[in-house]
């Protein structure tokens, strides 16, 4: 018995898919036709641009300039955030907005035990909220009163006016006095105890209040690297929702204060540059001026402080951000206008009297886009592709 290969013979049925395509290739004909039309027609458009460009180059005159470099980094941002807790368990009522620049002694909401608050009607809150906010005030009036006393106590300059008004200034703090007990006196009439189940809460310093918590708030420059490890690699996620109901001894909100705030910005890992001493931070389109502070040992750590404190940076904890650390002003040409030669150097090509001639030139500094030269009058016309 002869050896070969064993051949098989298939046979398409009438009724399979292959065989119903088959039978309507017919209908496909004009769209592969059109397909192909298309991608020539997408072919001799790219080859006829191509023809332009290199004919007809583009024009620019040579006019002044700045041209910016700059790096991708991720940003910490490190406040002065004070947390405000509840000394009860306690259902909140917010009365400032989220994001608000507050000032010292404005009201920022109030706290009224889980327990008791169900028991007070409306009119019983607004009274508690009246009083506290006048109790309030007439504390930082003698706080005021009693600075103003010390200073006037510590002038020896001329006795006769400074015993005048140490004098009114004693009757006026012994009346804030009075008023205050008095005040003291009525409240604790109509409502016992008050202080155990009602708070006023009150910024003791100005900034702005926001709920939003993401646990960053205890970070600070020289702790940033301690026992808890990269804080770069750490969640920070803020709260979403505040809650209507506190838990003692919790924070529910912040004050962050000064107006300053600390940027650590990292570089890549095989990024290397010299540190400025201004920089500017882009930022979800916008800009902010940078103060540089110091470096780490690797260099791959920049401290900046930042000063406007814009809701934009105060969305994240961590976010990226395009560093602008160098910045050159002067005679500015587009970067696809310079051509290297060996023996030459840079030039580029511009015009003289209807001719095209190349001109040395000296390039100070490029990125991407732009270079800043020198060795071209300002209006010169220069050929790029």
């Amino acid at each position: 018995m002869r050896q070969g290969l064993n051949l098989k013979r298939y046979v398409l049925r009438p009724d399979s898919l292959l065989a119903r395509l088959l039978r309507k290739k017919h209908l496909f004909r004009p769209f592969c036709a059109m397909t192909l039309l298309l991608l020539l027609f997408l072919l001799l458009s790219q080859l006829i641009l191509a023809a332009i460009g290199y004919f007809f180059p583009q024009v620019r005159v040579v006019d002044w300039g700045t041209v910016e470099h700059g790096q991708w980094v991720k940003v910490l941002a490190i406040r002065e955030e004070h947390l405000l807790a509840a000394p009860f368990d306690a259902e909140l009522n917010l009365l400032v907005e989220e994001g608000s620049r507050i000032r010292a002694g404005e009201v920022l909401a109030e706290l009224i035990r889980t327990d008791v608050n169900p028991r007070l009607n409306q009119e019983q809150r607004l009274a508690l909220r009246t009083i506290a906010g006048r109790l309030t005030q007439l504390e930082l009036e003698r706080v005021q009163l009693e600075k103003d006393l010390a200073y006037l106590q510590s002038q020896t300059d001329n006795p006769s006016g400074t015993q005048e008004q140490l004098q009114k200034v004693r009757t006026a703090l012994a009346a804030l006095l009075r008023t205050r007990a008095h005040l003291v006196e009525n409240v604790d009439a109509h409502f016992p105890s008050w202080t155990e189940y009602y708070q006023l809460v009150v910024a003791d310093q100005p900034g702005i209040f926001s709920t939003r918590l993401d646990g960053g708030e205890e970070l600070d420059v020289l702790g940033a690297y301690g026992t808890n490890g990269d804080p770069f690699t750490q969640s920070y996620k803020p709260n979403q929702n505040l809650p209507k109901k506190i838990k003692a001894g919790k924070p529910w909100a912040k004050i962050i204060g000064d107006y300053h705030q600390t940027l650590i910005c990292r570089l890549p890992v095989d990024v290397n540059l010299e540190p400025p001493e201004e920089a500017t931070l882009l930022v979800s389109g916008e800009r902010f001026p940078l103060t540089f502070i110091a470096t780490d040992y690797t260099n791959r750590h920049w401290f900046f402080t930042e000063n406007s404190l814009s809701p934009v940076l105060l969305e994240q904890r961590i976010f990226p951000g395009y560093l602008i650390y160098k910045r050159t002003t002067g005679l500015r040409v587009p970067a696809a206008a310079l051509n290297y030669h060996e023996q030459a150097g840079w030039t580029v090509t511009t015009s003289i009297k209807g001719t095209r001639s190349q001109l040395g030139v000296e390039v100070i500094t490029q990125n991407d886009q732009w270079a800043i030269v020198e060795g071209l009058p300002i209006g010169t016309t220069v050929f790029y592709r």
